[in-house]
């Protein structure tokens, strides 16, 4: 115990010169109330409201084997800016979105957010590409309503 001593006298005075630490209190405080503010929504951009339809295209890629794009045309319906992708409706799988003012979006499905859709809505068409895992497929749609 006496050699503690004189090494608990010099750990002392090492934090004798240091700031005080905030009571936990203010702390939980001060997160409690940043938490306690939502973000704000994003902009509803509605220039782009409608039904927007086309089709998927598998991109082709010589270093995998992915599945075939579904057939058939698919939608895009747009309101309020916010925009539902109906990849399979037999299954309800689907994206959604919202629309920013320079009309590019990126719609996530529900379940997995790495399957994505980006895009650009312009001039009565949207472009873009849906990702799923490693493969990649062309979205073109025309707006329709």
């Amino acid at each position: 115990m006496r050699h503690l001593l004189p090494a608990m006298g010099l750990l002392l005075a090492a934090c004798a010169n240091e700031t005080s630490l905030p009571e936990a209190g203010s702390v939980q405080t001060r997160n409690a109330t940043a938490s306690a503010r939502p973000a704000p929504p994003p902009p509803r951009v509605t220039g782009f409201d409608g039904l927007w339809v086309g089709t998927i295209t598998l991109q082709p890629d010589r270093t995998r084997e992915c599945p075939r794009a579904p057939s058939g045309e698919r939608e895009i319906n747009v309101t309020q800016g916010r925009a539902v992708f109906a990849l399979n409706p037999q299954i309800r799988q689907s994206q959604s979105g919202h629309v920013s003012a320079d009309g590019s979006i990126r719609m996530v499905d529900s379940l997995d957010r790495s399957i994505a859709t980006t895009g650009l809505f312009s001039d009565g068409v949207f472009q873009g590409e849906y990702r799923n895992g490693l493969c990649a497929y062309a979205v073109r749609m025309v707006k329709r309503g």
